[in-house]
């Protein structure tokens, strides 16, 4: 199976999984593809493969940080960069079972609508429990 995530737009992207030859998108965030990048991918020891608007990657595992730091990460209003490095590590730091957890939250969540505001307090959440 393989996992792509794809922007459309400046601060704006979407995931997919991908089986066999078709995909269906299953979240999206408002983060742009560069600071996935800069906080996530270059802190993991994970193949993917970049491109200017996508990323692919058949890791399950950095798939679901992926997700979790979108999802966390645009509900967060006042952006500082320590801040924002410190979500990264502590998604990147999760054990499997919490990973799975949170991964889980915001796809049923976000599934139900295909609207981003029904995650928002699965982010709160989250904020509340690891900050």
């Amino acid at each position: 199976m393989e996992y792509l995530i794809r922007e459309t737009s400046p601060n704006r992207i979407y995931y997919y999984i991908v089986r066999n030859s078709s995909s269906s998108r299953v979240f999206k965030a408002a983060v742009s593809l560069n600071e996935i990048y800069d906080i996530i991918l270059k802190n993991v020891n994970v193949e993917y493969k970049r491109t200017k608007k996508t990323i692919r990657t058949e890791n399950e595992r950095l798939f679901k940080i992926m997700i979790i730091y979108g999802g966390v990460r645009q509900t967060i209003r006042k952006v500082y960069a320590t801040r924002i490095n410190k979500l990264g590590k502590i998604i990147i730091g999760m054990d499997e079972f919490s990973l799975q957890f949170w991964y889980t939250e915001f796809l049923s969540r976000y599934s139900r609508r295909n609207n981003i505001i029904d995650t928002f307090r699965v982010s709160k959440s989250f904020r509340d429990l690891y900050e």
